[in-house]
């Protein structure tokens, strides 16, 4: 018992481990200079991730220490001796940037770096790079997860071999990439060759096949492509940088991927549509086919009463036996959805926002239309209580110098004082309008 008394907290490298987690890399560096114990229990959290940038570990630290990494970044054409290390037992993720001015990588450099850690490498970032040498090198990866790509062109030759890999991926996150094509018989092959079972997150942006075959456009390949993951539960489409229409290109995409029948995307819970123009029974046509809904984040996109609709529906439509039929829902959407961002243009006034908030009880984020001083006395009390953000106009329809005008203030304030978890700007805004309004 005395001995343990005496025990210096600061000699313990549990507790050590523990203060290390709180610490940048200045003072980790600074930390492990404190005593022997400080330096053995910190500098395996100093190693877990390099930069190799302007200033780098190497030499002798690097192959003593390399066995720690798990995450590393490389920028330009980095020293040779990244290129040939191996024996990093615990790199799980390397992230390659060269910059757009970058003179060429010596030939295969970083594929030799990929296959020497193939047993241990579950994500790879890649910027501005040139990818001919690093599918084959993918391919060799047991455990590959996730594919993040930025400013990159997919050759022809390259197109069999990006899809091999994408067989692999749980998640794929293009930015600003461009497919020359499609693999042939891609549209109309439902064979196992283009069934990408293990995906569950895509995130795809300004992302264009260059050559779809006629008389497809882009957008309908790429819908094809997420058609494709049946274990769907995250996706995130955005066009911006087109040269045609839109609202045309958009359609091409949802046709595809969100409403083709039989509907393979029953797992999806996550969807961002940024900059889709979707109507309402556009909308609902989807949410009819939805199981679950965590998240709908749709800016551009109209919520109006179809839609509302089917978020409060105990009823989905699903494909049995060769018919689309309507069966019970284990759980509507409205009790299993924590986000929704939609149209804030939109100038009705009917009711939308106030349904949504008393029929939501896990809604923690809402963008939405304005919404009466009438709807909300005359509607249910709210369960969206836990809301943490609110983006929802708030239009005063009453006289607020009679009695009754003022009562009806008043409910709305209580409504709006009950969302204790609102972030201080929103709970702000919020006193400020009713305030102004005259209605607290």
């Amino acid at each position: 018992m005395m001995s343990s008394n005496k025990l210096n907290p600061l000699e313990s490298p549990e507790i050590v481990s523990l203060v290390g987690e709180f610490l940048d890399q200045d003072d980790l560096l600074s930390c492990i200079r404190v005593s022997k114990i400080f330096h053995n229990t910190l500098v395996k959290a100093l190693w877990k991730k390099i930069i190799v940038k302007s200033r780098y570990p190497s030499g002798e630290a690097l192959q003593n220490y390399k066995q720690h990494i798990e995450d590393l970044s490389l920028y330009g054409n980095f020293p040779k001796e990244y290129a040939l290390l191996q024996g990093c037992v615990r790199l799980k993720r390397i992230g390659y940037y060269p910059g757009v001015s970058q003179d060429s990588l010596t030939p295969n450099q970083l594929s030799n770096l990929i296959k020497a850690h193939s047993s241990t490498i579950i994500e790879l970032r890649l910027y501005y790079s040139r990818l001919q040498d690093i599918w084959g090198a993918l391919l060799k990866c047991t455990y590959l997860e996730n594919l993040i790509i930025r400013e990159v062109y997919i050759l022809d030759d390259e197109i069999d071999l990006f899809f091999q890999v994408c067989k692999k991926l749980r998640c794929l996150d293009m930015t600003n990439v461009t497919i020359d094509q499609l693999p042939s018989n891609f549209l109309d092959d439902n064979t196992d060759k283009f069934i990408f079972s293990n995906m569950d997150t895509i995130d795809l942006q300004d992302v264009c096949i260059l050559n779809p075959p006629l008389p497809y456009t882009s957008s309908y390949g790429i819908g094809m492509l997420v058609r494709r993951c049946p274990r769907l539960r995250s996706l995130n489409f955005c066009i911006e940088r087109v040269h045609y229409s839109i609202r045309q290109t958009h359609f091409d995409f949802y046709k595809a991927a969100l409403l083709h029948q039989p509907y393979t995307l029953i797992k999806l819970s996550h969807l961002f549509l940024i900059s889709m123009q979707l109507k309402d029974e556009e909308m609902a046509a989807l949410l009819k086919q939805m199981t679950e809904l965590r998240q709908l984040v749709v800016p551009e996109c109209d919520f109006g009463p179809l839609s509302l609709r089917e978020l409060l529906a105990d009823t989905q439509e699903i494909w049995d036996a060769g018919h689309l039929v309507r069966k019970r829902r284990e759980q509507r959407l409205c009790d299993t959805v924590e986000e929704l961002h939609f149209s804030t243009l939109s100038k009705r006034t009917n009711g939308i926002a106030q349904a949504i908030l008393s029929s939501c009880p896990r809604l923690q984020s809402l963008w939405g239309p304005t919404m009466t001083v009438t709807e909300v006395v005359n509607g249910a009390e709210w369960v969206s209580t836990g809301l943490t953000a609110m983006d929802v106009g708030l239009e005063v329809d009453v006289d607020q110098e009679t009695a009754e005008g003022k009562d009806k203030g008043r409910i709305v304030y209580e409504r709006v004082r009950k969302l204790t978890q609102l972030r201080p700007y929103d709970a702000l805004e919020y006193s400020r309008l009713l305030s102004f309004a005259g209605l607290t």
